[in-house]
């Protein structure tokens, strides 16, 4: 080394030519011998194009070539191997080799560690040279396209200015963000005395020829619904998937949508994240807060922080209700989840029609039709998602991309237009049972599941379909028509994603991963399915007839699925949609609701076989198998926070080994108090007495604090051997006492580690642990706003309130709507009619419209007008008397017999000044949104203070709400 170790420097420079790199070497040779520079050593690697990898020239003080591996030559070698490894520059995946030296302190193993990491043709120089000689250096080595330059501080800092210099071209992806590139070139007084650096702008990049990456995720879906796995719904583009790649039978999730998603993106257990439940409620227990950890970065974040751009579309349901608005904060928003664009909607469910549409950081709203088409949803989906990647290749035509399109289908309300519906005209009027038993013969013909498959039993909860009278025949048919027309149109839109992707070059070098349902399909529909999904979240039971008479009031039977209704179908179809298993969405005890169809293409990489991967997999799976396959590490350090290891085992081994031994061996599954663990086939599971649908207080105070309850005993374990018994259809506990209080005894190990406890965290708001008491009752609204969304407004449920309006009305008079919540199918609005009216609409679900119309027109000029709701006692679902004011003055009253006792709506909001998307008052429906012609100044809901105790019930109730509401999600 030189005399004063402080100026010492390393320089590393790379090269896309073996030529190009030996004339540098040679150059960079004659300066030593002249003296026009001095060095410690230097060494020349490179690739072949036979793919032969070695250090093929060194150089020493004197600027001698080939004289062996004396003086620092061959600690350099050593030492600086394996940050080159990796340049990026040469084209070489992330990661670099432990060295190991020769007695010639040449790293043994170079051929073949450099082999696999250099591109054939590719080269390295390396040298050290005092820092006075940087400049003459790097002129030496101009043709390098990037060089990195670290100082050296006394010989033990040769190891660390070698990896610094090599991090330019070898980033430590396993802290995050990467570091900014640092200065490879050369700064003098002059051009003439500096040498350039492009490579220092450039952000993180991505691994050489690292693949786009596509997770496609359909909602609420059962496994026995889709033609690829033998059921009733056409679905074309994911038998497309399949026949390019490869099929998953054995697929699992968590029975409900949140913590599915959080498992998906973060590759960790629902509760590990704070997913244990829904994103409606945040709960007082670590596993239930509905907000992402940081500890706990999702990969999505990962792979952006490491070169790809990424983008999401479509449904979130990861961000509580109560941050869903401008104020944020924003942490469990997509963006700071890692997507660099997002667009879709952010809660639970939408209508297909008018859905809320969330951009980024920013709420949108509603969408409007084009040309006088209705707006739907699934499309305008699919065009985003499109027009996202043409704007991506549009500016870079090779940096890889990763897309999250998560569809609102098929989640209630069934929204699909007539004549997808119609394709199954009379499809399905052989009923439920006739559908799973031709499901299960079709699955063991296609070979998704083994011939000796049993069909379990249908519960005595759902009737026979021969029970069924002729109406609720016709009826329960046309629900399932619908639900079938709007999957295989998701499909359909799912293709014209896929064809964009090939028109664009794409598709060769992208991952996809098509998952059908993020939990088994759904009974929320009850026993009888609803011409609105809201009805029975709202305590409304409604037989076939009385739906029938309400689906005639809003264009008959073949308007189902129409814009001017919100259906779910019977339960009993969602249990035949997860044929062959028991139960389905809600329950993580049984596969009917924990296991669903998943395929997998990659053309470039995986070869397509007709052969079915039987490894046991499951979401939290899907991180970590799209990390190692783009050659990403997890990360140790994200924003300086020290992350906790991802919970899932990629199942890449199985691509091209379809007999690969399995490897995810253990997992635990809870939802609502439903339990399951999956230990090397052996599956025991627990359900309490709760049908899927019945959060009420009373069913669920069985389970709380309050009962004499232990969940061992009274929600008895069965156990199942999978190997033997795909469709658990044979309960063998009672022969395996032994098996059955292992599987327990580490389900509650399981329990603890992943803070799944306590059990039932999920529903503590049902046990009358609340959060504080809100304390404001006047809320005020300026007149621009626009598209509050659901769970933010104002608590007007089951109690007194008013909405006071201060409006400006020119001397010609003034029409539209003043403020508006929801819509038709459950909603209210104040508005003005073009006679000058005040007008009070209330629905009632769409069961029962209530309308209040003043008996003179509103004044003029700056006026403020008035709707006083007075309750008749304060609890859910309360009568009342409505009166209207205009300055203090009564000019219009009327009566409620009955309110909303729960939520108007699963995905509508309020506007002020206008009615945004579907309308509450089909009287105005033509002049939709119907903005106010005169000025809305504010809007003001004035809650009536209760007694305390009466507050605190309508608190524990609207809390309970949210917990029946999330669930359904």
């Amino acid at each position: 080394m030189s005399k004063d170790k402080e100026n010492n420097i390393v320089i590393m420079a790379g090269y896309q030519s073996i030529e190009t790199a030996e004339k540098n070497f040679d150059q960079l040779t004659e300066l030593v011998k002249d003296k026009k520079i001095k060095t410690e050593g230097m060494i020349l690697v490179q690739n072949d194009q036979d793919g032969k990898v070695s250090v093929t020239e060194t150089g020493d003080k004197l600027g001698r070539k080939g004289m062996g591996w004396g003086g620092g030559v061959g600690l350099l070698v050593g030492l600086a191997a394996p940050p080159l490894l990796a340049s990026v520059v040469v084209g070489a995946a992330a990661g670099g080799l432990i060295g190991k030296f020769t007695k010639k302190k040449v790293q043994s193993g170079i051929e073949s560690g450099l082999g696999d990491k250099l591109k054939p043709g590719t080269a390295a120089i390396i040298t050290i040279v005092g820092e006075n000689d940087r400049l003459v250096t790097e002129q030496a080595l101009a043709d390098s396209p990037a060089k990195s330059v670290a100082p050296i501080k006394g010989i033990k800092g040769l190891k660390e200015a070698l990896a610094e210099a090599g991090g330019k071209f070898n980033p430590d992806r396993t802290v995050l963000p990467i570091p900014d590139r640092e200065f490879g070139g050369a700064v003098g007084r002059t051009l003439r005395d500096s040498v350039a650096d492009w490579t220092m702008i450039p952000g993180p990049q991505a691994p050489e020829d690292a693949p786009n990456v596509l997770v496609i995720l359909i909602d609420d879906a059962g496994y026995g619904n889709i033609g690829s796995f033998g059921g009733p719904i056409n679905t074309p583009n994911f038998s497309r998937v399949q026949e390019m790649g490869i099929t998953y039978n054995r697929f699992h999730v968590t029975a409900v949508c949140s913590p599915t998603r959080a498992c998906l993106l973060t590759g960790r257990n629902q509760h590990r994240v704070g997913f244990g439940s829904i994103a409606e409620y945040p709960g007082p227990f670590p596993g239930y807060t509905a907000a992402k950890p940081k500890s706990c970065a999702a990969f999505p974040r990962i792979l952006r922080e490491n070169g790809y751009v990424t983008g999401g579309f479509g449904k979130w349901h990861l961000t509580p209700d109560n941050v869903q608005g401008a104020a944020g904060p924003f942490d469990n928003w997509p963006q700071a989840w890692g997507f660099d664009h997002w667009w879709g909607f952010l809660s639970g469910a939408a209508g297909q029609y008018d859905p809320i549409i969330t951009q980024d950081n920013s709420t949108l709203g509603v969408p409007e039709g084009k040309d006088g088409e209705h707006y739907y949803f699934p499309d305008d989906l699919t065009d985003k998602a499109v027009e996202w990647l043409h704007a991506v290749r549009a500016q870079d035509a090779h940096k890889p991309w990763m897309m999250y399109y998560s569809t609102g289908c098929a989640h209630a309300p069934h929204h699909v237009a007539k004549e997808w519906a119609d394709k199954y005209k009379g499809q399905f009027d052989e009923g439920w049972d006739v559908m799973r038993e031709k499901v299960i013969k079709r699955q063991k013909e296609l070979g998704i599941i083994p011939e000796d498959t049993k069909l379990t039993e249908r519960p005595d909860l759902f009737p026979a379909w021969e029970s069924l009278n002729e109406d609720e025949k016709v009826l329960y048919a046309r629900q399932m028509e619908v639900y079938a027309g709007y999957s295989e149109n998701a499909d359909w839109n799912v293709g014209r994603l896929l064809d964009a992707i090939e028109e664009m070059g794409d598709l060769e070098n992208t991952l996809i991963m098509y998952i059908w349902g993020d939990n088994g399909a759904s009974m929320e529909g009850t026993l009888t399915g609803s011409f609105n999904e809201m009805t029975f979240l709202n305590g409304i039971v409604l037989d076939a007839d009385h739906q029938l008479k309400l689906i005639d009031e809003y264009g008959g039977m073949d308007a189902m699925g129409g814009i001017h209704t919100a259906p779910h179908y019977a339960a009993a179809w969602a249990h035949a949609g997860n044929t062959p298993f028991q139960w389905g969405k809600q329950m993580a005890s049984h596969l009917g609701g924990t296991r669903n169809p998943m395929v997998i293409a990659w053309p470039d990489r995986i070869k397509p076989d007709n052969e079915m991967r039987t490894q046991f997999t499951h979401c939290i799976d899907v991180g970590p198998t799209i990390l190692e396959v783009v050659g990403i590490p997890e990360p140790d350090i994200v924003d300086g926070i020290e992350q906790e290891p991802m919970d899932g085992t990629s199942f890449a081994y199985t691509f091209d080994d379809v007999k690969a031994e399995e490897r995810h061996i253990v997992q635990y599954f809870e939802m609502f108090g439903s339990r399951a663990i999956y230990k090397d086939g052996w599956w025991a599971a627990s359900k309490p007495d709760r049908i899927p649908w019945d959060f009420s207080p009373e069913t669920l105070q069985r389970f709380g604090p309050d009962a004499d309850w232990d969940p061992d005993k009274d929600a008895p374990w069965e156990l199942y051997y999978l190997p033997e018994d795909f469709s658990q259809a044979k309960n063998i506990a009672k022969d395996n006492a032994d098996k059955v209080k292992e599987l327990q005894d580490l389900w509650w190990d399981e329990a603890e580690k992943n803070q799944v406890l306590p059990l039932m965290g999920g529903a503590s708001v049902m046990y009358g642990i609340l959060p504080p008491l809100p304390t404001i009752t006047r809320f005020s609204f300026a007149g621009d706003v626009q598209n509050v969304q659901r769970g933010m407004i104002p608590r007007v449920y089951g109690r007194s309130y008013a909405i006071e309006a201060e409006i400006s009305v020119p001397e010609s008079g003034a029409e539209g709507v003043i403020v508006s919540n929801a819509d038709f199918m459950g909603g209210f609005s104040l508005w003005v009619d073009e006679e000058g009216l005040l007008h009070h609409t209330y629905s009632l679900l769409g069961v029962e419209i209530y309308k209040q119309i003043s008996e003179e027109k509103i004044p003029t000029g700056d006026v403020e007008v008035k709707m006083l709701f007075e309750a008749d006692e304060p609890k859910p679902g309360t009568g009342g008397q409505v009166t209207l004011y205009a300055n203090d003055k009564k000019i219009g009253e009327g009566r409620m017999p009955h309110t909303v006792a729960v939520a108007f709506s699963s995905y509508a909001g309020m506007d002020v000044g206008c009615s945004n998307g579907l309308v509450v008052d089909r009287d105005y429906e033509d002049n939709a949104p119907y903005a106010f012609t005169g000025t809305v100044k504010k809007v003001i809901f004035d809650l009536r203070p209760n007694t305390h105790e009466d507050e605190e019930k309508l608190h524990e109730i609207e809390q309970q709400s949210n917990i029946a509401h999330g669930a359904s999600g």
